[in-house]
C-alpha cells in the first residue's frame, strides 16, 4: 500500500473487565496493520491494568502508560502526546471496531480530503448482542449546523490528522462530554470532516454509559453557552436554550 501511514489508536481504561480484550483485540485484527495502540491505564488501579495487558498481549504494537489521574481527558491527552502516528485514531475500551475500519476510514479521509471521519454504529448490549443502530448526520453543512444541537460524530468511531487535533490543544477537562467540546473548538477552526455511511463500530451499551450521558448534559448545556458568548447568534441562543431544556428533563426523570 503506497503512503502506508501510521496510525495511533488512543486508548485509556480505569478498570479491567471482560470487554476490555475483546475491545483491544479488535483494534490488533485491523486489516490495516500500520497501526500502535497507546493504551493509558489510569486511577488507582492503573499498574493492574497495565500488568494484566502486558501478559495477556505479547503484541510490540501496544504501548502501554500509567498515570493515577483518574480522568478520561487527561489520559486521552497522555496518549496523543506519546503517539507516533500522522493519524490517530479514538476506541473505548468496552466497543469493537470491525475489522476493515482503518482501512476504509483512511481511504475515504484521503480521498475526500478530510481533516477528520467519522461513521454509523451499531449499538450492542452488554452480552454483545445487536439492538439498534445509530446513524449519524453527513455532509459538512448538515454536520456544523446539527452540532448546535446535538453530538454529530460517535466519539469511539473518529479518525483524525494528529496536527490538527494538536492545533486544537487536545482535550479539555470535561468529565463526561469532553468530545463535543472538542467537536465545537473543531468547528471554530473550519476543519473538513464527515461521517461515512457505514457501521463501522460496534457501540456497547450499559449502565455505566448511561450514567455518564445523563451527567453529561450539563457539561454541554455550559459549552453551548461559551459558543454562544464567543460568536453571537441566534441559533447559538436557540442551541443554549435546548441544552438547558435537556438537562432539566433529564434531571427530572432522573428524581423519579
Amino acid at each position: 500500500m503506497s503512503g502506508n501511514k501510521l496510525i495511533s489508536i488512543i486508548m485509556a481504561s480505569n478498570k479491567i473487565d471482560e470487554f476490555l480484550p475483546l475491545a483491544i483485540n479488535s483494534i490488533l485484527e485491523q486489516t490495516y496493520q500500520n497501526i500502535e495502540v497507546i493504551f493509558v491505564a489510569n486511577g488507582d488501579k492503573a499498574h493492574c491494568i497495565s500488568l494484566y495487558i502486558k501478559n495477556f498481549f505479547k503484541d510490540e504494537r501496544i504501548k502501554i502508560y500509567e498515570t493515577p489521574i483518574g480522568q478520561l481527558s487527561h489520559a486521552l491527552n497522555l496518549a496523543i502526546s506519546n503517539a507516533s502516528g500522522d493519524y490517530i485514531a479514538r476506541m473505548d475500551a468496552d466497543d469493537i471496531s470491525l475489522p476493515e475500519r482503518l482501512t476504509k476510514q483512511l481511504e475515504y479521509l484521503r480521498s475526500h480530503n478530510l481533516d477528520m471521519v467519522g461513521s454509523d454504529i451499531i449499538h450492542i448490549d452488554t452480552n454483545g448482542e445487536v439492538i439498534g443502530i445509530k446513524h449519524y448526520p453527513k455532509g459538512l453543512n448538515k454536520i456544523n449546523k446539527q452540532l448546535y444541537f446535538r453530538n454529530t460524530f460517535s466519539h469511539s468511531t473518529i479518525l483524525i490528522k494528529k496536527k490538527i487535533l494538536i492545533s486544537a490543544r487536545g482535550y479539555n477537562a470535561g468529565f463526561n462530554s469532553e468530545d463535543y467540546d472538542l467537536w465545537l473548538r473543531l468547528r471554530r477552526k473550519n476543519i473538513k470532516w464527515d461521517n461515512m455511511e457505514e457501521c463501522l463500530l460496534k457501540y456497547r451499551i450499559h449502565s455505566a454509559s448511561t450514567q455518564r450521558k445523563r451527567l453529561g448534559y450539563a457539561e454541554v448545556a455550559g459549552y453551548s453557552l461559551r459558543e454562544f458568548l464567543l460568536r453571537f447568534s441566534f441559533i447559538g441562543i436557540f442551541s443554549v436554550l435546548i441544552h438547558i431544556v435537556k438537562v432539566y428533563i433529564k434531571s427530572s426523570s432522573h428524581e423519579e
